[in-house]
């Protein structure tokens, strides 16, 4: 899955780069932990959603659903038709296999978040398959299976032109994700501000996707290096490892709200970019005999939305495009536009 965008207004893309290159070590050679070794990637595909810094949506209740998207490629923007808009964030967000009326959901979301930006563009890499891409890319990808997928998208792009997700009239903010934790997360817990149709539901289909559960080792040299990038004193950290994390609190989604980390305390969130973790639904496990410490995730992606492989299981339960998205965005409904 390759799923991300930034509202800037904006939309950045959801690719976590791992923040441990060229970190210098300066704790005293007692703890062990004077390796200048770099730790690996953590993320070895792209990240599967986009990650928002969201503002309150504008209350544009008067808006065209048929006109043209703007989007900010790479720096560059450019005007797309829906078709085209549809069709390629479909194609970066998920296998083009799937049932249809989860790809009819993401294909709505998309196009309702685009419309809630109020004429600011969407952010994408076409180059990347990141956030949009065109037909170009496309056929290069798929090789010999252009024709086949394109038209499949093409004929579903046709269906969902006319279905805006609203809530109290305006286009929403209808951002997804790859996986939840089990429950999709709150806003405010994510971007701190608080949006009435992204409060959070259960999701329990998440648990059987693939990758929802994930381990990642570090070495405690590795850790140390990202804690002093976090901000904290060589002098702050103990010589034993095993008391550099404390107990996370959970909110009430299964996401870490807080950390407690050689005696500051950190938002979950921060740490997961921090270490380029799957999630913010986390445990930290010291392992004495190795000296590293294990980082086990739930859930791909910041959680707040629609759960994309969520989607997918309700589409092959036989829930409609409409069921799916009015699950995940409490509140909100699917308008139907004649053109």
């Amino acid at each position: 899955m390759k799923k991300t965008f930034r509202r800037a207004v904006v939309f950045g893309l959801l690719a976590l780069a791992a923040p441990f290159a060229a970190l210098p070590l300066t704790k005293p050679a007692a703890t062990d932990l004077q390796s200048t070794t770099p730790p690996p990637e953590v993320l070895p595909e792209p990240a599967a959603t986009p990650l928002p810094v969201y503002t309150a949506a504008p209350i544009q209740r008067n808006f065209n659903a048929s006109a043209p998207i703007l989007i900010c490629d790479d720096g560059e923007n450019a005007s797309v038709s829906v078709q085209d808009f549809l069709i390629g964030t479909a194609a970066c967000e998920l296998p083009p296999d799937w049932p249809d009326d989860a790809i009819l959901a993401q294909m709505v979301a998309a196009h309702s978040y685009a419309l809630s930006l109020g004429g600011a563009a969407f952010s994408c890499n076409s180059a990347q398959c990141a956030g949009w891409t065109s037909a170009e890319v496309l056929r290069v990808r798929w090789g010999g299976d252009f024709a086949t997928y394109y038209s499949g998208l093409a004929a579903l792009a046709d269906e969902a032109a006319g279905a805006v997700l609203c809530w109290e009239g305006s286009p929403a903010a209808a951002c997804y994700h790859s996986i939840s934790a089990g429950q999709t997360e709150a806003s405010q817990n994510v971007w701190l501000t608080a949006v009435p149709y992204l409060q959070g539901v259960s999701s329990p289909w998440d648990a059987d996707a693939p990758g929802f559960e994930t381990a990642v080792t570090y070495s405690a040299e590795q850790v140390y290096s990202v804690l002093l990038a976090l901000g904290l004193d060589a002098d702050e950290i103990p010589n034993a490892p095993a008391g550099w994390f404390g107990e996370g609190v959970l909110d009430s989604a299964g996401y870490v709200a807080q950390m407690p980390v050689c005696g500051q305390v950190f938002t979950g969130t921060r740490l997961r970019s921090a270490f380029s973790l799957r999630s913010a639904a986390f445990t930290v496990a010291y392992d004495a005999g190795e000296n590293a410490f294990v980082f086990t995730t739930h859930g791909y992606g910041h959680g707040v939305g629609m759960s994309q492989y969520g989607a997918n299981a309700m589409a092959k339960e036989g829930y409609s495009c409409e069921e799916i998205l009015e699950h995940y965005f409490t509140g909100a409904q699917v308008v139907q536009w004649a053109g």
